[in-house]
């Protein structure tokens, strides 16, 4: 648990020039032979994210910046720039040589496939 907060405390400390730092919301899920982790990373695209494995850990990252339209003044403006970042820590069962990543409409998809000799297996019983 307080490795858990350790890595959110971490993600969310400020960049030096004090842009907003978010952090993403994420739905982690497991199947029998990859774990995938979706980020919700609003107004993102496949130029401003980036994911790196380092030591079993994953980061993810991003940035985004609404477009003002040209010719409209702003009466109010609650939208802003900033960037995302989270942080997890991999167990030893997975290959950080497979993990792929994908984006899209500023959803992040990260698929880490497990290593083959954890992945479940039929057994054939012979009698």
């Amino acid at each position: 648990m307080s490795e858990t907060k350790d890595i959110q405390r971490e993600a969310a400390v400020p960049s030096p020039e004090s842009e907003a730092v978010f952090v993403p919301r994420v739905d982690i899920r497991e199947t029998a032979d990859h774990f995938e982790v979706v980020a919700d990373m609003p107004g993102a695209d496949e130029k401003s994210v980036e994911a790196t494995v380092q030591n079993r850990v994953l980061t993810i990252e991003g940035w985004s910046c609404p477009e003002k339209p040209a010719g409209h003044e702003p009466l109010g403006q609650e939208f802003g720039c900033g960037r995302y970042r989270r942080d997890f820590t991999l167990p030893d069962s997975v290959d950080v040589n497979g993990i792929q990543a994908q984006v899209k409409h500023g959803v992040l998809s990260v698929r880490i496939p497990k290593k083959e000799e954890v992945k479940a297996r039929r057994i054939q019983v012979t009698g």
